[in-house]
Order: structure tokens, then sequence, then C-alpha cells
């Protein structure tokens, strides 16, 4: 999520598998059963990037300094992309030109998948104060604060959607219960990872519950879009994502693999493929490349999927080295 964050061999790899995921709940779209089913697997994806950044960001002391000087880089980031697809939008006649108050609407807001730099932002701003916490704090204390935030911004967030329990989320309401927990969870869970390694029945526990997280995700997710789209299993915070993301980041950890200098290359690149993979699929999506799907949808979606992945991880990795484009890519 950032310059800021260090290498290991790990993660690294955990950045280019979940990235695959990533692209993934994209190439999945939501207009077919065996899409959504391939859109819920694939959930856990970005939960993943918020753990290593914790695991990395709450580490040390970061000056505010430094973690302004990130912030405006990916604003900035974000902004040249916004632009990247406004451009490809009117060249395409996907839109039209509106004037300059609708230009500057949609780069701060568009294209949707941009949300998360502000995320990554609000994350930031909060690190002093979480990696305060994250180096002081007794385990049980740590593990507290984790199942606090689980609550409120995993399981709580999932009720509220639901509309089943008014009277609860009334009193979640009238509490000022924040949502955005579910994304302190997942960072505060990196550093949690990194100060207290877990032992191997511990793991072993947690690949259980990812699984079966990730099991009732999907499950969940066909039944709830028999009868048109239903998001509330396609949440990032959800249960379900939350366990199999805790899952996969501590799995990949655990991999015992000494540093590589390409390895890590091609994990830099993941924020390029973040940033230009929709645009991999927007393209052909307006030449009708993908239509008509001459083979079964769940042999087509992966394939789809994988294939705008090494794509956009090649154009990242080639044009990152470009003087000129690189920083447009890492």
């Amino acid at each position: 999520m950032g310059k800021s964050a260090a290498r290991s061999a790990p993660a690294d790899i955990a950045r280019l598998a979940a990235a695959f995921f990533v692209v993934m709940i994209h190439a999945s779209g939501t207009s077919w059963p065996t899409g959504v089913a391939f859109n819920a697997l694939s959930r856990f994806g970005v939960p993943v990037f918020v753990i290593l950044s914790g695991y990395f960001m709450l580490a040390g002391e970061r000056s505010p300094r430094s973690l302004i000087k990130s912030s405006a880089r990916l604003l900035a980031l974000m902004l040249a992309w916004s632009a990247i697809y406004y451009a490809y939008n009117l060249a395409s006649g996907a839109r039209a030109w509106e004037g300059p108050g609708a230009l500057a609407r949609y780069l701060v807001t568009e294209p949707v998948h941009m949300w998360y730099i502000y995320t990554t932002v609000l994350l930031y701003a909060l690190t002093p104060l979480l990696g305060a916490f994250c180096r002081g704090a007794s385990r049980g204390l740590y593990a507290y604060a984790l199942l606090a935030a689980f609550g409120l911004g995993c399981v709580l967030n999932t009720l509220d959607a639901t509309g089943r329990f008014p009277t609860l989320m009334l009193i979640a309401e009238n509490a000022h219960a924040p949502l955005m927990l579910g994304f302190i969870f997942f960072y505060l869970l990196g550093g949690y990872l990194r100060r207290f390694p877990l032992s191997a029945a511990s793991a072993g526990a947690l690949y259980a519950l990812g699984l079966a997280g990730e099991a009732f995700t999907v499950w969940l997710a066909v039944r709830m879009n028999r009868d048109g789209l239903n998001e509330l299993p396609l949440s990032y915070t959800g249960p379900g994502a939350a366990l199999a993301a805790a899952a996969f980041t501590a799995f990949c950890l655990r991999i015992k693999r000494a540093p590589s200098a390409a390895l890590s290359y091609a994990a830099r690149c993941t924020l390029g493929v973040y940033l230009l993979h929709p645009m991999l699929i927007l393209i052909p999506q307006h030449l009708g490349v993908w239509e008509p799907v001459s083979m079964p949808l769940w042999a087509a979606i992966p394939l789809r999927g994988a294939a705008v992945y090494l794509a956009s991880l090649g154009v990242s990795a080639l044009l990152g080295r470009v003087p000129a484009l690189g920083r447009l890519f890492r």
C-alpha cells in the first residue's frame, strides 16, 4: 500500500497471490451464479493487502511527515489514473464531456475501485495511534482489541446489512458504532501477526476457520443471489471473508523463502495491477472480445481473470522500468 512498507519474500508471495484474486473480483462479475461464486471466493484478496500493510506499518514508529508524503503520493496517483480512465471513456464514447465540474467529481469519486486509496490514506492517518498501541499492548489486550474490532467492524456490519436486527442496529446507531473498524481490524491484525507469531496449533485452527469462512461466503453468495444481486455476502469485511484473509495471510507469512530481487520487483508491481486491470477488462468488453462465451463459465471466468492478471502484471513490470512512466505503476 505504499513505498514505506518493507519487503519480505513471504509477504511478496502473499501480495502477488492476493492481487490475482482482486483481479478475479472484477473479472467474475455478478451476472451469473458462477460469476457470483467466483466473486465471493475472491473477496478475501483485498483485506490481505490491508493486513500486510499493518504487518509492516505498525512494526515501528512512523513520522507524520513520512505518512503525509506517502498519502500525498497515493492521492496524486489516484488522480492521474482517474484522468486516464476519464480520457479513455471519452475516447471510447462511454461517456460524453459534461464540463469541468463533472470532470472534477469524476477525478475524486471514480473509477469505483479507487476507494481503496482513500481507505489507505485514512489508515495511514491513524497509524501513529495504532502503532503506539501495537508496540505497547500486551498480547491479551491486543487480542481483546482484535475481537472488539472484528465484532463491531465485521459482524455488526454484516448484521446491519441483513436488515433483520432493527433493534440491535438502532442501539448501534445511537452508539455511533464506527463501521470503519472492519478495516482497522485487518490493519491491527497485521501488527499482531508481526509481534505475536502464531503457534502451529493456532495457525491450524485459523486455517480451518478460514476455509470454513470461505465456504460459507461462497454458499451464502450463491444462495442470496438467485433472484437478483444481493451484495451482503460480497462484503470485504464480512466475517467469512475476514477469516479467509486472516488465514491466507498467516499461511503465506509462514512460508520459508529467501529474498528474491525478481519476486520483490513483481510484488511492487501489484499496485500497477490494481490500478490498470479494470482498463484491461473494459477494452475487450467495448470491443466485444469476451462475448459470446465459447466455453463453460466455470472455466472461462478463471481463464479471463488469469489473462487480465498476467497482462496487467506484465505491463506494470515493463512500464514500471520506464523513467517517465514508472511512478504510475509502482
